[in-house]
């Protein structure tokens, strides 16, 4: 068994809250860390990309203690609670009596993070950073591919294990390097692009239609994930790390959810 507090510090270790912080200084949000706090123990614990009723009712049912998530179960300030309404998930974690601890931008950029998983999933093994917040932190990754358009895709879709993908280009082209940026990367994908970005595909999630023209207009190749397949392969990796971490010391369970996949 681990206090909150011990529990959090083996999270911070693997992906310092600082850098949630360095962030926010830059202009970023976020609101990561422990924000809901009911028990001070963490003995069965569950990871869940999101917040969702579905998450809560699975650890309501396994009987955890105990939520992890990537994206912040409070992202912008509330005034109320409503079981019924777009603050359910919180309020029936609350009911619950559940902690929940969030990981999010910190999480993406940390060595190992969610960014660097991507990429990893993608296939990629020797990358350049487009954008760095210290030696260990770092968002946005180059690599090397040299596969065909079918054959990358269809890595992708069995690496990630999401059968949604978008892809704008020529289908008979080879995708010779490509450009990820974990979860809503479209302006770091456009800011590399202007940059003169060697990458001949760019790949993330949530693009707005004036960045998809842009970057197709500057001959790039876009795949666009579902934001949940773009971090969902991160966020278990991170898991199985903790897992390996705190072995013994608690139970671990992961939920998927599958409707985002």
């Amino acid at each position: 068994m681990y206090s909150l507090n011990e529990f959090f510090s083996v999270l911070d270790g693997l992906a310092p809250i600082k850098y949630s912080r360095m962030m926010i200084e830059k202009g970023d949000y976020d609101n990561s860390g422990i924000l809901l706090k009911f028990s001070d123990k963490v003995e069965r614990a569950l990871f869940s990309l999101d917040l969702s009723i579905k998450a809560v009712e699975r650890a309501t049912r396994l009987k955890c203690d105990t939520v992890i998530t990537h994206h912040p179960a409070i992202y912008y300030p509330v005034k109320g609670l409503d079981a019924f309404g777009e603050t359910a998930s919180v309020a029936l974690a609350a009911k619950a009596g559940l902690n929940v601890i969030s990981m999010h931008l910190n999480l993406d950029i940390a060595t190992l993070g969610i960014d660097e998983s991507l990429c990893v999933g993608l296939g990629g093994k020797k990358y350049k950073f487009f954008s760095s917040l210290d030696e260990n932190a770092h968002y946005g990754r180059e690599f090397a591919v040299g596969k065909s358009v079918s054959e990358f895709l269809n890595g992708i879709k069995k690496n990630l294990g999401t059968k949604r993908t978008l892809f704008y280009g020529n289908r008979k082209d080879t995708v010779v390097v490509a450009a990820s940026f974990c979860g809503g990367g479209a302006e770091y994908a456009l800011s590399y692009t202007r940059q003169g970005g060697a990458a001949d595909t760019i790949i993330t999630s949530d693009i707005p239609h004036h960045v998809l023209k842009e970057l197709t207009e500057s001959g790039k190749k876009v795949i666009i994930l579902t934001h949940y397949a773009s971090e969902n392969y991160g966020f278990k990796r991170f898991y199985e790390r903790v897992k390996d971490k705190v072995s013994g010391k608690a139970e671990f369970f992961y939920f998927e959810d599958k409707r985002f996949l």
